[in-house]
């Protein structure tokens, strides 16, 4: 569809060749003015019209006048002159201004329809070529883009600084880029995120900082943003840039990330070592809140100091502990160490947590070795500190609640899939994401699964897919390859496999059979 702006003191010209542009069915979209100067205002205002059809005579700005200032505007529009007047020194001006074509009045239908057909053609061609131009410039950013990430990827990672800081000119030490400063942003997240979205994280950067940025993806979980950075910027100011970045992670992609943000980088051998320091920090991860802001100055989480929030919440597991009569001296220490300014691990931590089990295990009506493995492998998965006290506030309500455990336990367990397979089943929902949300391993939940449930966790998915798709082909009028698509099969071919497989009939068929 291109779009045609027909230009005429006469109203009846204007609704003649409007008729015309109907008969011949051409694809234009038409637009009128009735003087040069309501023309010229149209397309200042649109600066989208692709042919000008114009009458040379005019009052005030005639035909001529308003094609040249059309062309200091919009170059690529194509213009078409019509007049009564075939006077030579008109039409040499226009040829002068590359007006396509000049039409004179009464306009005759064969010589107009030839007129814009040639027109609309030169303006195909122009697409066409533009769309190759552009073909041809996304083919060249990309190369460049993965020239520039690999170049990025091997500062980050302590290779090619000399070479970079050879071609570097005097004040201007991070040549790649053209900054004077540098920053780097590190992103994490606890599940694959970064190689199954195309993110356009520079863009988001440069609007949040009003600077420009660069990406650096370096694996599935974490990526590196590096941006313009300035001397004069507070700390306050920096952790705010993180936590807009942490919001925009989870308003836009409804995912977790935690950041850690570089001190003021002013060679290129700084990047090397100020992410192996946030890499350093991000390491501890497991005694953080999610969207914690973590910067090399200082260690942040939200506002809160990291250690301050790693006691409350060992001091809140101690007090689920004793709610069961366990003696929580134990959790008790490591908090006191963390007072004293100690620092502690995670595995030291998830050791104290199956130390405290088996003194509960230990009691002659809590003894089984299927159930002390199971809760083993929850404390084991924990992915962070709150996941962990939620497993350990699990086992202590458990406790409190009755003598037969292993089989309670490993119930409420399958309960939790259950209904986090009926509630999540049109996603790409997996064995690996389930067990994280039960803090698993996706063998140990498989086996468990099977075991109580009769069949594997795949194809209870399945069925319950297929059950679902069965009951909308015949509640709704739904089209067979969206309901492929609700009910987590995005592949109809794939979807329709399955489902013949299950129902013995196509989903067209078994819709048919019920008179649907």
């Amino acid at each position: 569809m291109y779009k045609l702006l027909v230009v005429d003191d006469d109203r009846t010209e204007r609704e003649g060749v409007k008729f015309l542009t109907k008969q011949f069915n051409w694809e234009l979209e038409v637009a009128e003015a009735d003087c040069g100067e309501a023309a010229l205002n149209y397309i200042r205002d649109h600066n989208d019209i692709d042919i000008l059809l114009t009458d040379i005579r005019m009052r005030e700005l005639d035909g001529l006048q308003l094609a040249q200032q059309v062309k200091a505007i919009s170059p690529h529009t194509k213009i078409i002159f019509m007049s009564a007047y075939g006077e030579f020194e008109y039409a040499q001006k226009a040829i002068d201004l590359k007006a396509i074509h000049y039409i004179l009045k009464p306009v005759e239908i064969g010589e107009f329809m030839r007129v814009v057909s040639n027109v609309i053609t030169m303006c195909d061609e122009d697409r066409q070529e533009k769309m190759k131009n552009e073909r041809i410039q996304e083919v060249y950013w990309k190369g460049i883009r993965y020239e520039k990430q690999k170049f990025l990827y091997d500062l980050i990672h302590g290779r090619g600084v000399a070479a970079e800081e050879d071609r570097g000119s005097a004040g201007t030490v991070i040549h790649f880029s053209g900054y004077r400063y540098l920053r780097m942003v590190m992103v994490h997240t606890e599940s694959r995120f970064f190689d199954m979205i195309d993110l356009d994280a520079e863009a988001a950067l440069t609007g949040m900082t009003g600077r420009t940025a660069d990406f650096v993806n370096l694996n599935e979980v974490q990526s590196v943003l590096l941006y313009e950075g300035r001397p004069e910027e507070t700390e306050a100011e920096i952790i705010q840039t993180g936590t807009l970045l942490v919001e925009l992670f989870k308003n836009k992609y409804s995912v977790d990330v935690m950041i850690a943000i570089s001190g003021l980088i002013e060679n290129l051998g700084q990047i090397s070592s100020e992410y192996n320091v946030m890499d350093t920090m991000l390491s501890n991860k497991f005694f953080m809140d999610q969207g914690a802001v973590l910067y090399t100055g200082e260690l942040l989480a939200g506002d809160r100091d990291v250690s301050l929030y790693t006691r409350n919440v060992l001091m809140d597991m101690a007090a689920w502990l004793r709610e069961i009569d366990v003696d929580a001296a134990r959790i008790i220490q490591v908090i006191e160490m963390l007072q004293a300014g100690r620092t502690v691990s995670e595995n030291y931590v998830k050791f104290i947590c199956t130390e405290l089990l088996k003194s509960i295990l230990s009691r002659p009506e809590q003894q089984s070795v299927s159930g002390y493995m199971m809760i083993l492998e929850r404390i084991y998965h924990a992915s962070s500190l709150v996941e962990l006290s939620k497993v350990m506030r699990s086992i202590a309500e458990d406790m409190a609640c009755s003598a037969e455990k292993p089989q309670e336990m490993f119930r409420r367990v399958i309960d939790d899939v259950l209904q986090l397979i009926e509630r999540e089943y049109s996603s790409e929902i997996t064995v690996e994401s389930i067990a994280r949300q039960v803090y698993l391993s996706p063998g140990y939940i498989s086996r468990l699964f099977k075991k109580h449930v009769g069949k594997s966790i795949i194809k209870h998915i399945t069925s319950i897919r297929l059950e679902k798709a069965g009951e909308l082909l015949l509640t709704t009028n739904k089209k067979i390859t969206d309901i492929g698509k609700e009910v987590g099969y995005p592949n109809f071919a794939y979807f329709s496999a399955l489902f013949k497989n299950s129902y013995g009939k196509t989903p067209s068929q078994y819709r048919e059979e019920h008179g649907l």
